[in-house]
Formats: C-alpha cells, sequence, structure tokens
C-alpha cells in the first residue's frame, strides 16, 4: 500500500472523529510516560486524567479518574530539563502522518507584542496569521494576516510566500528537517550553526540555544523535534517559569537568559508548554529596550492545495 492511499484510507476511517492534532492525542501517553518516571523519583505530582489512546488505532477515549497521570503545579514543579526531556516523549507520542513533498502544511500562528517598562513604540498589538506552508518549500506557500479583535483597524492582508535566492537557504523547509540527524552530536552541531546564522559570535552553547528556538518557530517533524528537545535539556542555564503563550493560555516554560539586549542588557527567550501534556504551545521573547513578543502554533494539518482564492494572491516580497 502506498502512502497516498495509507492517508486517503486514514482519512475515510477517522472522517467523523476530531481531528487528531497534537493537542488531542498527546496528552496520554505521555502523561503515562510520565507516571511511570515518578516511579523512579522520590518527588510525585497531582494526578489526573484527559484522554486515553488506545493502541492500534488513532482512537480518543474521554474517560475520568480511571488512570492517575502525573501534571504539573506550581507547589510541585518539575525542573527545565526534565520538562524538556517530558515533551520529548510527548513529541513522538501522538501519531502524525508523513506529509509528502507535494503537500502543504496548513496551521495558524498567533503573535503578540507588549511593551515593557515603558518601552516606547512597542505594542500592544495581537495578530493571527493563517500559513500555508510547502513541505518541501519548492512551491510558494500562503500567509492570510487577520486584523485581531483588539486592533480591527489593522489592515488585513494576504501575500503569497516566496523563498529568496539571493539571502541563501533561509530556514529548512520540513522535507529537509526530515533528513536532519537524531544522533546528538550531529544534531547539536546543526542547531549551533543555524543559532550562530541568526546572532553570530555566541558561545556554542548560545548558538545552540538561538538554534533551538528558531527551528520550533514553524512545524518540526515528530523525531527531530524529540531530539531538539532531548539536546536543549543539556545547556547550562535553562529555568522554569509560569507563562502565558499568545492565546492567553498557562503554560510551564523553559526559560534562558542572554545578554542580547540593548548594550548588553539581559534579555529571556522561553519554550511553553501545555502544563500537563508537555505539548509545545510556543515560545516568548523578553528583550530590555525591544519589550515582550509572544509566538503560538495551533491547528496544524496537512493539506493538498492552497485555497483557490490564493490563485488571485500577488507577491509582496520574499521570505
Amino acid at each position: 500500500m502506498n502512502e497516498r492511499t495509507e492517508l486517503t484510507d486514514l482519512r475515510d476511517l477517522f472522517a467523523d472523529k476530531p481531528h487528531p492534532t497534537a493537542d488531542r492525542l498527546a496528552p496520554a501517553r505521555s502523561a503515562l510516560l510520565a507516571e511511570a518516571r515518578t516511579k523512579r523519583r522520590p518527588w510525585t505530582r497531582p494526578a489526573g486524567l484527559r484522554r486515553l489512546v488506545l493502541a492500534g488505532g488513532l482512537v480518543a477515549a474521554m474517560t475520568a479518574g480511571a488512570i492517575a497521570v502525573q501534571t504539573f503545579t506550581p507547589s510541585a514543579p518539575a525542573n527545565a530539563a526534565e520538562v524538556l526531556r517530558l515533551a520529548a516523549d510527548a513529541a513522538t507520542a501522538t501519531p502524525w502522518p508523513q506529509p509528502r513533498d507535494d503537500q502543504y502544511l496548513h496551521y495558524e500562528r498567533i503573535a503578540e507584542t507588549r511593551s515593557e517598562n515603558g518601552v516606547p513604540n512597542v505594542g500592544p498589538r495581537h495578530i493571527t496569521g493563517e500559513v500555508w506552508q510547502s513541505v518541501d518549500g519548492s512551491r510558494p506557500g500562503l500567509l492570510w494576516h487577520k486584523p485581531s479583535k483588539s486592533r480591527p483597524q489593522d489592515h488585513e492582508y494576504k501575500e503569497l510566500l516566496i523563498r529568496c535566492r539571493e539571502r541563501g537557504a533561509g530556514r529548512p523547509a520540513y522535507a529537509d528537517l526530515r533528513e536532519w540527524p537524531t544522533d546528538q552530536e550531529q544534531l547539536r552541531h546543526k542547531l549551533a550553526e543555524r543559532g550562530n546564522e541568526m546572532v553570530p559570535n555566541k558561545d556554542t552553547v548560545t548558538q545552540t540555544w538561538n538554534g533551538v528556538l528558531n527551528i520550533l518557530g514553524s512545524p518540526v517533524p515528530p523525531k527531530q523535534q524529540a531530539a531538539i528537545f532531548k539536546i536543549a535539556a543539556t545547556l547550562p542555564g535553562i529555568e522554569t517559569e509560569q507563562l502565558k503563550d499568545a492565546t492567553g493560555k498557562s503554560g510551564i516554560a523553559v526559560t534562558r537568559a542572554d545578554n542580547r539586549g540593548p548594550g548588553g542588557d539581559i534579555s529571556r527567550e522561553s519554550l511553553i508548554f501545555d502544563k500537563t501534556s508537555y505539548v509545545l504551545l510556543g515560545g516568548q521573547e523578553l528583550v530590555p529596550g525591544q519589550g515582550r513578543e509572544l509566538w503560538s502554533i495551533t491547528r496544524t494539518q496537512i493539506t493538498d492545495v492552497l485555497p483557490a482564492w490564493s490563485k488571485s494572491v500577488k507577491r509582496r516580497g520574499c521570505v
């Protein structure tokens, strides 16, 4: 059976059921893995259950109190490395069909900027962008920028996303990331290279962390995402805190400080995870003199084509 047939059968089999997104299916297996971890550790955390994933089929059954699972609460925080290891488990727990190179990743990217300590000309601003991203990067993508309810005066626009060959390779396409190694040393080198392209002349740890943040800013294949979380868990200087993502959802954040601000001021860059499932919700960047920026990626799906109205959309620039 070829890949196209398998995806078609999968779609037909569950056509009348909720879409198996990470938010729907990840909690159970990651939570059970987390519970197993607690049996080998002296600390435990309060229990609850949201979903049970039945082995051998993509079926989510709602239950209540049937199995004790691990959750995160401020009174019993996990350390940052443990949060990232649980996030690695969650990344590979969700069944996710392998998209073909000629398909698109369709997702929503939400960003919010806020001023901090009286920073002028920054926020508040809330942006929702609907994105169609070519899996292998060979075809133009699509962005639909939507004004927020809080700022209805913002301009709505739609644009084709064309790669700028004159600016180099840019961020790797999803298909490129699928070929990235999961070997820790090889992947660490790739992340450090990417981080140095973003902010050059930093120490290796900071380069690696910057590479982690950049790559995780768009959908990443599950195996590579899990391997990236495991590398991030080994970096010194990471800590946990409670933050809300760009949708307003409260999560547990893994944060690292860096002197990227103006004049060497300390900035704080974070990845934000669901408190129960440890699925990645988004991130935050707090830079003195530049304000606070939050971002989240939601509703990731796979689609074969761009919407029909994209044929009338003109290119505004390249990315």
